[in-house]
């Protein structure tokens, strides 16, 4: 009891300021995916309490996220809202199946070039996914393609009603002000206060503020219920709809892959321990909460969990009071946010966007080469241009070429002996570019795998060693093989046993071995005696002779 009356002490301000700020976050990324601002705060509250009690982090925030709203925008424009409770609940039990499974040691293989590169696509897709609020555009039509819609906005032109611009251009303004200055504060709390105040007060007097629109006039159903009934225009026929699967599993590894990046930037900022298999389990009942009540798909929202942190927050204490205290704020002012200006979530809107973008990103991969930058914006157009789904499925493919091609070289060291003296060390590369190579001895290095991927390459390089009294392939470094790989192993030996006296294995670990004890070239050198364990072990005894 003391415990937890300690851990309530410790937390209580951290689980406020995080329900302060995301509160108007929730209602914001609910309007910009699609869905109704109710659907935010319902999420916000039960699958950041479900995450909080369940979670493998002690910090971690679920809730609502910008990585989410530009796919399920794409699918609510031409479906509706109402089917987003049903993607929540179909991406929570993928997420649980792919923990049964330990599948996210495999998600967690897509490179940060693609990651950041989605990230960036939906951080445009965020900021102008608002130009009709931004330009207080009323009534556009919708197409699922946000591209198409940029250009129907554009196309009104003539409409654009430049003093709500200025309104957006003051409170964007206001947040990257007060952000600067004020960063312990989250200026979006302030600014919300402000527009709903200004909003309610100034409404029948002021006829500007009677031109914007708000949020109870967008959604006339605007309520304060926490619990809804999710499921009245659910039909048994939606669960055939091919797009709705695969909105699901793309809503899955996207929150995968958010939610484990946030709890190990979380761990190293707090210094708490990050437990993933639990984590991923709590995220995926925190979505089919969030999808029973009503909710939208939630991942782990990397700037409120910061905010935790910074806050004070050290324990999972915290993700709980933050969504009660949500739940209470909500049952007792959530009506007050019918007066907030869309204009006003616009201007928060683009402020998440700006802060989805990370300079250090185009450092970070700068530096790595032109491929890693090249793939990031590739990943970010695609996203931007197409959809989000095809920005992460197109950038993985390519990451993997890229992989492939790098792992396809079959680099290697090649090592020159000449009367018992090693002369030379030799790159692939370099031995390539050598016209000639004669020595006593010639130690090959096969490194990695032995696989169809990369033995090829080493075709090239074992062709050019002729007439050496000796050679020794030596596989000390190799971990892998498959049934190609070993087709290839014994191609190259039979080049090496006809352009040179003999042929010596040296290294062999036990994984490699049982994919070659029973070829022939392997029990032809045990009965020469030419396998040795080591290559140095190799080398004094042939010049020991």
């Amino acid at each position: 009891m003391k415990k937890t009356i300690r851990r309530i002490h410790e937390n209580w301000r951290s689980g406020l300021t995080v329900s302060l700020i995301g509160i108007p976050l929730s209602i914001a990324l609910a309007i910009a995916a699609g869905a109704t601002p109710t659907q935010g705060i319902i999420t916000a509250i039960w699958a950041g309490l479900i995450g909080a009690l369940l979670g493998g982090s002690r910090v971690n925030i679920i809730g609502p996220t910008g990585a989410l709203t530009g796919v399920l925008i794409s699918y609510t424009i031409t479906h509706g809202y109402q089917a987003l409770p049903l993607i929540a609940l179909l991406s929570g039990l993928l997420i649980l199946i792919a923990s049964y499974l330990h599948l996210e040691r495999y998600i967690t293989f897509i490179p940060k070039s693609v990651v950041y590169g989605f990230t960036l696509g939906i951080a445009l897709i965020i900021a102008f996914g608002q130009l009709d609020n931004i330009f207080g555009l009323k009534d556009l039509p919708k197409t699922n393609n946000l591209f198409h819609n940029i250009i129907i906005a554009l196309q009104h032109l003539p409409d654009f009603q430049w003093v709500i611009f200025g309104i957006f251009a003051v409170g964007l303004g206001f947040l990257l002000i007060w952000k600067k200055f004020i960063p312990k504060l989250p200026g979006a709390i302030v600014l919300t206060v402000c527009a709903i105040t200004a909003s309610y007060y100034f409404s029948s007097s002021n006829e500007t503020i009677q031109s914007l629109l708000t949020i109870g006039e967008k959604y006339p159903d605007f309520q304060s219920q926490i619990f809804v009934n999710a499921w009245r225009d659910f039909s048994h026929t939606m669960l055939f709809d091919k797009d709705l699967w695969i909105i699901s599993f793309a809503t899955a590894l996207i929150s995968i892959l958010e939610t484990l990046l946030s709890g190990q930037i979380a761990a190293k900022m707090s210094k708490t321990p990050f437990d993933r298999s639990r984590e991923m389990r709590s995220l995926g009942l925190a979505n089919i909460g969030s999808g029973l009540l009503g909710g939208i798909p939630a991942t782990a929202a990397l700037a409120r969990t910061a905010l935790n942190i910074k806050s004070g927050g050290n324990h999972q204490t915290s993700g709980v009071l933050n969504a009660l205290f949500t739940l209470i704020i909500c049952v007792f002012a959530f009506t007050l946010f019918r007066w907030l200006p869309m204009v006003t979530v616009a201007s928060i809107l683009v402020m998440v966007a700006i802060g989805m973008v990370n300079k250090n990103y185009f450092t970070e991969f700068a530096r790595n080469g032109r491929n890693a930058i090249t793939l990031m914006l590739l990943v970010a157009a695609i996203t931007f241009i197409i959809d989000p789904i095809s920005g992460i499925l197109i950038g993985s493919f390519i990451a993997l070429l890229i992989f492939v091609e790098k792992n396809s070289t079959g680099q290697t060291e090649i090592l020159l002996w000449n009367k018992g003296k090693m002369t030379e060390a030799l790159m692939k590369r370099d031995f390539l570019d050598r016209s000639k190579i004669h020595s006593d001895l010639v130690v090959y290095k096969i490194s990695g795998t032995l696989t169809y991927i990369n033995m090829p390459a080493h075709l090239e390089a074992v062709k050019k060693i002729k007439d050496n009294e000796h050679v020794i392939i030596s596989l000390r470094h190799a971990f892998y093989a498959d049934h190609d790989g070993v087709d290839y192993l014994r191609e190259l030996i039979s080049i090496l046993e006809n352009q040179n006296k003999d042929v010596i294995l040296c290294g062999i670990n036990s994984e490699i071995k049982k994919w070659i004890q029973d070829e022939t070239f392997y029990k032809e050198r045990g009965r020469k005696k030419q396998i040795f364990k080591r290559t140095s072990e190799a080398i004094y005894q042939l010049y020991k002779e």
